[in-house]
């Protein structure tokens, strides 16, 4: 029989040092990726906010004689809600009135001379000159009654003016005015909130522009009532973005019957856009993605069943969905496959890797 052949010292040498050069392979965690037929649901904050607010201000100058409503009253469109001393001006109006009625009598008068006077110039007994200044009368009292008519006019709504009316249905908020105030057009007297309709408004990534139309599917829930969800949709996209922020508005309007909410109460907004294509959704865990410097993702997957897996890297259009982010790109990964969750960091192209755990 043969013995081996014993290996000489610089060969064995050269071995150990190969060994010892070699690196161990470096522990991972890793999780798969799921094919997702679910809608993709974006999450946001919001506030509910009315979707008219007037700081109500009276149309003249004057003095505060009647508040006629208080600090949660309802009030409907064109109620009266403040009067102010109207003395002057209905005297005024008087005045306007007593013109008005002289001036139509002149203008009467003038008519009948006119008509008289052309009855005589038919029969060539007056002058044509004064058949003229008949008619010219009869013209200057009837512009004159116009005049006197737009006065009358105008002074009727100066009256109307010293009662200041809602500018639409809602509830009345703030009371800034009290009686025997002076009060100028440029003070508010009373706030009031229109709670028929409320708003949320939610800032919506800008990644999200092209996804979220009106008629996207939405759902609230107010944090004041958390166990009653609200299955609506947005009723207007801002196409205004914030530049600093990287966001667009995205507003829903709600019906407000009863009064169930109130402007300011926070709420949780469910955006539904829908999945890619309706064919689902490739979805990874956030921590199974790496940016990189320029803004784009790449994430490692595990290949090799035997023996020692090994990480090869994979660049990744993503995109968040339910918390999680899915991966756009087709053919980057498969359903089903490992992708790396921790330990990722300073992987190395085709590196052996050992699988700890599953990420849970």
């Amino acid at each position: 029989m043969r013995l081996p052949r014993l290996l000489s010292a610089p060969a064995l040498l050269a071995i150990a040092s190969a060994a010892l050069a070699q690196p161990a392979a470096p522990p991972v965690v890793v999780a798969q990726v799921e094919l997702a037929q679910e809608a993709d649901e974006l999450v946001l904050s919001g506030t509910a906010t009315a979707r008219r607010n007037s700081r109500v201000s009276p149309p003249t100058d004057g003095l505060v004689t009647e508040v006629l409503v208080d600090v949660g009253d309802r009030v409907k469109k064109g109620q009266a809600l403040v009067r102010l001393d109207k003395v002057i001006a209905e005297h005024e109006l008087a005045t306007a009135q007593a013109a008005l009625d002289e001036g139509l009598a002149r203008l009467a008068d003038a008519q009948r001379k006119r008509d008289e006077a052309a009855e005589v110039h038919a029969r060539a007994l007056i002058a044509d000159t004064v058949y003229e200044s008949a008619v010219a009368e009869a013209s200057i009292q009837a512009a004159a009654v116009e005049r006197l008519r737009a006065e009358y006019e105008r002074r009727r709504e100066l009256l109307d003016r010293h009662t200041v009316r809602a500018p639409f249905a809602g509830i009345v908020a703030r009371k800034m005015a009290e009686a025997g105030q002076w009060t100028q057009r440029s003070e508010a007297l009373l706030e009031v909130v229109d709670t028929e309709v409320l708003r949320v408004d939610v800032a919506v990534p800008q990644d999200y522009f092209a996804d979220v139309q009106p008629g996207t599917p939405a759902s609230i829930r107010f944090d004041a009532m958390p166990d009653e969800p609200i299955e609506t949709r947005v009723t207007t996209r801002v196409a205004v973005g914030d530049p600093a922020a990287r966001t667009f508005l995205a507003r829903i309007e709600l019906a407000n019957p009863g009064l169930r909410f109130t402007p300011g109460m926070s709420a949780r907004v469910v955006l539904r856009p829908g999945g890619q294509d309706g064919g689902g959704v490739l979805r990874v865990p956030r921590d199974a993605l790496l940016r990189l410097a320029d803004g784009s993702y790449r994430l490692w997957r595990i290949q090799g069943e035997t023996g020692a897996p090994v990480a090869r890297p994979v660049s990744v259009e993503v995109r968040r969905f339910a918390g999680r982010f899915a991966v756009l790109a087709p053919g980057a990964v498969e359903a089903g496959e490992r992708v790396v969750v921790r330990g990722n960091e300073s992987l190395r192209p085709d590196q052996p890797v050992q699988v700890v755990a599953p990420a849970r």
